[in-house]
């Protein structure tokens, strides 16, 4: 009896002890790994992953280790795509130049001011949105447009990007424009293009012989700055008023025979049809 006395107690001592420690145990905690720094989604820290990008070559790749081959979570379950919400992801043309478009501002060094080469009128040629003319000029007829990111010559080639103007209205018709177009990366600026009045026009061949009082009509050839303001798009800059060859005509008498193009107080009264290639004469449109 004594025996099964002293293991009774020993029993009842045991559980008490265990009871005793089990109210001694700190509240559970939910584990977490850190794997990017503090900061790392903050566009103003030092440890934002968008310069860490940049810092290795413009790899995203390795993200993707994580973050599944298209960015939507992977084995870490975070998506990037929460916030590089167009198509392709974090690979999208727009994350590392543009904004709302594909084109600067912003540029790689994350300058917005057209002052800046990688900025300059990027926006106004890929918009429209001059006042004489809506042209929209798409990226690749002045840059070669890589299929992916890694493309060969893309990511792995050093700046400034290379300009390759070609088509469109740039070059126009090669029978009323001289020279190849080009870009001088010295001056910043942009010579032998249609849009700046690099043209030449045969009375000869023209329907409208009336107009010349030379053998042609000729444009400025300007060369505008990359990096200059609006002023380089005022009217009479890209080619005198009326155009060299010309017969003479004030401002506001030149909608008498481009009445699609000019309005009646020498404004431009369609700009969708401003510079896009065509002659416009008498309300009938033709190539050059």
């Amino acid at each position: 009896m004594r025996s099964k006395t002293i293991a009774l107690a020993f029993i009842v001592a045991l559980l008490s002890g265990c009871a005793e420690l089990n109210d001694d145990l700190p509240p559970p905690t939910e584990a977490k790994v850190e794997v990017h720094p503090d900061g790392w989604v903050d566009t103003a820290s030092t440890s934002f992953h968008g310069d860490f990008i940049q810092n290795s070559s413009w790899d995203m790749q390795q993200c993707q280790t994580c973050h599944g081959a298209d960015y939507y979570g992977g084995v870490s379950g975070v998506s990037c795509r929460e916030c590089h919400a167009n198509s392709a992801g974090p690979e999208n043309c727009a994350t590392c130049h543009g904004g709302v478009n594909p084109a600067p501002p912003r540029d790689l060094s994350e300058h917005a001011s057209s002052t800046f080469p990688g900025v300059g009128a990027h926006q106004v040629h890929m918009s429209g949105g001059s006042e004489v003319s809506n042209l929209k000029v798409p990226c690749g007829q002045c840059h070669v447009v890589p299929g992916s990111v890694y493309v060969p010559g893309h990511v792995d080639s050093d700046l400034p990007a290379e300009v390759t103007i070609n088509g469109g209205v740039a070059e126009a018709d090669p029978s009323v424009t001289t020279g190849q177009p080009a870009y001088d990366y010295q001056a910043n600026t942009c010579g032998n293009v249609f849009c700046h009045g690099n043209f030449s026009l045969s009375m000869a061949s023209s329907p409208n012989p009336f107009g010349y009082v030379d053998s042609t009509i000729s444009g400025n050839n300007y060369s505008p700055l990359w990096t200059g303001d609006e002023s380089q798009i005022a009217c009479g800059t890209c080619h005198n008023l009326p155009p060299t060859g010309h017969i003479e005509a004030t401002l506001d008498a030149c909608g008498g025979c481009h009445s699609n193009i000019v309005a009646s107080d020498g404004t431009i009264a369609d700009k969708q049809k401003h510079i896009n290639g065509m002659v416009d004469v008498f309300g009938t449109q033709r190539p050059f």
